[in-house]
């Protein structure tokens, strides 16, 4: 299977700055290819939101390069989903932590 994908951000009309993230990841198993694609919508124009959403990415962008492989090995999207679900609490924690210093 080929993927193809593409994204396209804007700033948005209350900062000066881009708050959105993209990430697209793509790797070949021996069972076939795996896509995944995230996105962050910044923080609704507050301040440093372009590093919560660059924060997010980076955590899946980990998750994919080190938990995906074992992963794989027994596939199950209701456990990958929980998982993702606990690593977003996670970060939504720290996020707010960050923002609250």
């Amino acid at each position: 299977m080929r993927f193809i994908a593409t994204a396209d951000t804007d700033v948005g009309i209350s900062k000066s700055t881009n708050q959105d993230s993209v990430l697209i990841k793509h790797a070949s198993t021996d069972d076939g290819e795996v896509l995944m694609a995230v996105v962050c919508d910044g923080m609704g124009g507050l301040a440093k939101g372009e590093l919560a959403s660059a924060t997010v990415i980076r955590e899946f962008a980990r998750w994919f390069d080190e938990e995906l492989p074992y992963e794989l090995e027994n596939p199950d999207m209701s456990v990958i989903g929980g998982k993702w679900s606990l690593m977003l609490k996670d970060l939504n924690l720290r996020i707010l932590e960050y923002g609250g210093s």
